[in-house]
């Protein structure tokens, strides 16, 4: 973005509308910019629209610091457009790029003179890195506190994956059209289908390969979900909260199209959404059967090979694709909640299924070995081992060793927690 001569207020109320949708009306950040976008022009000759969305992305994200920074001047109850000024002011400051005049003398009459060095030095670590305090504290209690900096402040900065679908192209293919396009990427070395893009001309949404479905955006914990099943032609399937259907068209690719899926979801809408989305990704529907349900209370008459349970959650893991769950995750009650729900999903699954892999983006134990070990109690379901290249569970619990966790700062993905369980013989 080219930061001279900038429009300050048509940002600013840009930048304040985000916010405003996703704290006060709960729409995650792409949504609340789109929106946003049909009230204020969100082009102009000195930025494009991915500029400004991204701009509102780390606006989004830093929103606590930065009501936090306000505190710490003595306003202890700041708008959302004062609080996108004090942004759009530190975020120049830090380009080293010289602040306009009129946002000068705003900030000079609403903070007075600002020593940011001095500010920031004052600030709590979970001020600083912009989360609520209880999700600091709860980390704490689970890891090393300089592991619980580490995590977050990866969490801050999102790393998109892209999953070739080899059911719409080979890999070598895909690799070229990526090059061709003037993508810098890697592909990761224990798993060839995903692919960490490093730069891209164009957002990776846009890319040919994507729009077309012979890649997928899909983050690499999640990937690891599916794998974890180690699903084979012939199974039989039911993947529990299964819309929108990513999980489940990898599914259908790990196996050549030669599973056969129930899938469940509770959503009209996203049931909807999914049955296109597995057409673009050239999956065989006729083997995929979607059912609107409860997944916590359907009762089967066949027992699956093995289930996936991806539950949902408070998505903490997904922060670095979505900062509006920081917002969100102000009410500290989100998670237990959640467990309640993921609790009983799983206890159902293991009624119809030999194996069931168990899944959440997130980055509390209450949605994951807390969930695990209640489940064991319950039903005496047996933990096994998972050979998925990626890290252990929080050692705090007698679990952690059979349980994997992907660490945003160590695994370069999302959050998830995943578990693969089996019926006691």
């Amino acid at each position: 973005m080219k930061y001279t001569s900038i429009n300050i207020d048509n940002i600013v109320s840009l930048l304040a509308n985000v916010l405003y949708l996703t704290e006060k009306q709960h729409f995650n950040v792409d949504r609340a910019f789109t929106y946003t976008c049909r009230r204020y022009r969100c082009s102009s000759p000195q930025f494009t629209r991915e500029d400004l969305f991204n701009l509102a992305h780390e606006f989004v994200s830093k929103y606590l610091m930065v009501k936090s920074i306000a505190g710490h001047l003595g306003r202890k109850n700041v708008s959302y457009r004062m609080c996108a000024k004090l942004f759009l002011y530190l975020k120049l400051k830090d380009l080293s790029i010289p602040i306009p005049s009129k946002l000068s003398k705003i900030i000079s009459r609403d903070f007075g003179r600002i020593d940011i060095d001095e500010v920031l030095q004052e600030l709590k670590p979970w001020e600083l890195l912009s989360y609520p305090q209880w999700i600091y504290n709860r980390l704490v209690e689970v890891l090393q506190e300089d592991e619980v900096k580490k995590m977050l402040d990866a969490m801050n900065r999102r790393i998109v994956w892209l999953r070739i679908n080899t059911l719409k192209i080979d890999i070598d293919k895909a690799i070229k059209m990526l090059d061709a396009e003037g993508v810098e990427f890697e592909v990761d070395k224990h798993i060839p289908i995903t692919v960490k893009i490093i730069s891209s001309p164009i957002p990776p949404r846009s890319l040919k390969i994507v729009k077309e479905g012979g890649a997928v955006i899909q983050d690499r914990a999640s990937v690891l979900t599916v794998i974890a099943m180690d699903p084979k032609p012939g199974d039989t399937i039911y993947d529990f909260a299964a819309a929108p259907g990513i999980k489940t068209s990898l599914i259908m690719q790990l196996t050549e199209n030669k599973a056969h899926i129930v899938a469940f979801d509770r959503s009209p809408r996203r049931i909807s959404f999914m049955k296109s989305l597995l057409k673009k990704f050239g999956v065989d529907v006729e083997r995929v059967h979607i059912v609107l349900s409860d997944s916590r209370i359907v009762s089967l008459s066949k027992r699956a090979d093995i289930a996936l349970v991806d539950a949902p959650c408070s998505s903490s893991g997904a922060i670095p694709k979505d900062p509006s769950i920081k917002l969100m995750l102000e009410n500290s009650a989100i998670p237990k909640k959640m467990h309640q729900i993921q609790t009983q999903l799983l206890v159902n699954a293991l009624r119809y299924s030999e194996r069931v892999v168990y899944a959440t983006c997130s980055i509390m134990p209450e949605e994951g070995e807390e969930v695990i070990e209640e489940v064991m109690n319950k039903t005496g379901a047996e933990l096994e081992n998972l050979d998925i290249p990626v890290s252990k569970g929080y050692r705090r619990y007698s679990v952690w060793t059979k349980v994997r966790r992907t660490y945003p700062h160590i695994d370069e993905c999302e959050g998830f927690f995943i578990a693969r369980l089996r019926t006691s013989p």
